[in-house]
């Protein structure tokens, strides 16, 4: 893709605006002293596109600035992001949008966060399949959501946090965890060595692998069900027969008719042929008659003794009684306490005698039992090789639980698992069809073109490692970092010298570049902005740091030489880059450089908001 920042636009609180350019395909640098605003500019640049915090400065900056913005020119399209000033220290959500790049001489929000980062993201490629794959979330991503185009921008700056960071950290904003989490789950999207079609395929195949693996999961299950029952159905065909629910001669394969048609037919109250089979009946009549017999009599005395217990509540119609004398009647008295005497008198008879009922549900049950010790009788007289139920519920028990077990078993069970046999085919026929790239093969490519990159960038810069000018450089993966590998051996160097830490930020930020343009990947825009790179040597306030000039002018000119060249074999390649340097070194420096643009040198008045315009 193209990318370039054309220039950033601040208007002013007075109505002043200050544009500072740059341009493409070169190394843009602005140099000057400390305190003038250069490292605001790519504080600058990340507010505009979107940042949640901002630590552009109060003092000199934010308190004279009412809109910040940039030009930029985007695959042949000129934009223009404006963002309204920090309130506070707190960032603003009104955005001003141009898509013809219009600078206007006064700003007014037209636009949404959203709706502008839409439009940069279609540049980017970024649309709504560029997700975090499901394997990746965290407790700050969740897997699934869309990808963010601030996660790529990681790959955009090196601030003066991490030019001199010899911590392994070579990347900005990894004391944020989100972006921390970030990046290892972008990073292959960024260099090319992963894509959104593949990332789709592969979760295709993970979910069509997860269906595959739960139908075969329910097809072993339905084979080992359908083992056991054959296995248990000899068993029901002998508990069957014993109970002479099916015939002597039902075989193991027709068990499953057979109980059927016998469940149906008791279903249907079944006509009974052998003298046994009506011995059994009658048995079974005459259990019922006595249970239910026995149950009214236990119920009726209930009623008798709640009966009983209303004799309590006619006590004190007794006392009244009593107590005649001394009482002051009413007309309706002697009507009201007559009634309830009565009522008592007939309550009383009632539970202190036995009924006919009683008397008659006791002979019922006796001639029921004697009745029923007959039939036991002759049914002991029956042969002993069948077994007999010894209710009706044990019965109905058993007739059940052969009817729930044909309910699940159907009578052709293998029917089911050729079903599912389909469904396996098909699947496994679709996951084949899934041609996927395997990216760890390209993973491990990746990593030797990185190393074999800096390679020439660590011969390039000559002696300016000093004594680690014949290492070989090490691309740690799972760390995102850069290591240096002592010649012949298998050990790891501890690298030294803010010198040094600045020099291998920059091989490894070139090199990122070089194989993201080089896998032709989207998702990165080919700009880097450097904070300062001579820090090692002149500090933050443009002082030497060191007694050695002339070896730190060397080592200075050897890292824009570096730049230099890098812009130079990118343009040969049909490619665009821009840089962004923001720098403390003396102009001289860096003359003789095709590639260098000197933007300004902010001194003697001049800032990134001059003194002249805030007279």
């Amino acid at each position: 893709m193209n990318f370039t920042i054309n220039k950033i636009v601040l208007w002013l609180k007075n109505g002043k605006i200050r544009e500072v350019d740059f341009e493409p395909n070169k190394v843009n640098i602005i140099t000057g002293g400390s305190h003038t605003g250069k490292s605001a500019i790519l504080e600058i640049v990340d507010y505009c596109f979107f940042s949640s915090k901002s630590r552009i400065s109060e003092s000199m900056i934010n308190e004279n600035v009412l809109w910040y913005g940039i030009n930029i020119s985007v695959n042949d399209k000129k934009y223009t992001i404006a963002r309204e000033a920090l309130i506070e220290g707190k960032v603003s959500d009104k955005y001003y949008f141009s898509s013809l790049g219009e600078i206007p001489l006064v700003v007014e929000s037209n636009n949404s966060e959203t709706a502008i980062k839409a439009i940069l993201e279609t540049e980017f490629k970024i649309d709504r399949d560029a997700k975090f794959p499901t394997t990746y979330g965290s407790n700050y991503i969740k897997s699934g959501t869309k990808i963010s185009l601030r996660y790529f921008l990681m790959f955009n700056t090196i601030s003066g946090n991490i030019i001199e960071n010899d911590e392994g950290v070579f990347f900005d904003k990894q004391n944020e965890i989100r972006y921390k989490e970030a990046l290892p789950r972008i990073f292959d999207l960024a260099l090319g060595i992963e894509t959104v079609e593949n990332i789709l395929k592969s979760e295709k195949k993970a979910d069509l692998e997860k269906q595959l693996a739960k139908l075969i999961r329910k097809n072993k299950a339905l084979a080992s069900k359908t083992t056991d029952f054959n296995n248990e159905r000899v068993e029901i065909l002998r508990k069957a027969k014993e109970y002479n629910v099916v015939s002597d001669e039902t075989k193991t394969e027709e068990v499953t008719f057979e109980l059927d048609k016998a469940i149906q037919g008791f279903e249907t109250e079944p006509t009974t042929n052998s003298e046994r089979e009506k011995l059994e009946s009658s048995f079974y009549s005459l259990q019922r008659k006595i249970r239910n017999l026995k149950r009214f009599s236990s119920e009726y005395n209930k009623y008798k003794n709640s009966v009983k217990n209303l004799n309590d509540s006619l006590k004190p119609i007794e006392f009244l009684r009593e107590k005649d004398s001394e009482i002051i009647k009413t007309s309706i008295f002697e009507e009201l306490v007559t009634s309830y005497t009565k009522d008592l008198k007939t309550i009383r008879q009632i539970y202190q005698t036995n009924t006919p009922i009683d008397r008659q549900v006791k002979d019922n049950v006796k001639d029921l039992e004697a009745e029923l010790e007959i039939i036991k009788s002759k049914l002991d007289l029956f042969p002993k090789d069948n077994k007999s139920f010894e209710n009706e519920k044990e019965k109905y028990f058993f007739l059940g639980q052969m009817k729930s077990k044909l309910e699940i078993f159907s009578t052709n069970p293998v029917s089911v698992i050729t079903s599912y046999d389909e469904e396996i085919a098909g699947l496994k026929e679709e996951i084949e069809q899934l041609i996927i790239t395997n990216t760890e093969e390209k993973r491990e490519l990746t990593i030797k073109l990185v190393e074999e990159i800096i390679s020439d960038y660590i011969a390039e810069s000559d002696k300016a490692l000093a004594n680690y000018s014949t290492y070989q450089p090490v691309f740690d993966y799972k760390n995102k970092a850069l290591l240096l590998r002592k010649p012949k051996t298998s050990y790891i160097e501890n690298v030294g010298s803010s010198s040094n830490h600045m020099f291998l930020h920059l091989f490894f930020s070139l090199a990122m570049h070089e194989v993201i343009f080089q896998n032709r990947s989207p998702f990165v825009a080919p700009f880097l902005i450097i904070d300062q790179p001579s820090r090692p040597y002149y500090g933050t306030n443009g002082k030497r740091k060191t007694d050695a000039p002339e070896s730190d002018d060397y080592k200075i000119r050897k890292a824009f030489e570096l730049l230099n060249n890098f812009i130079t074999t990118r343009v040969e390649n049909e490619g665009s880059f821009q840089m962004i340097v923001l720098e403390h070194v003396p102009v001289e420096t860096v003359s003789g450089l095709k590639n260098i643009n000197i933007v300004e040198e902010f001194r003697d008045g001049n800032a990134l908001i001059p003194a002249s315009f805030l007279e």
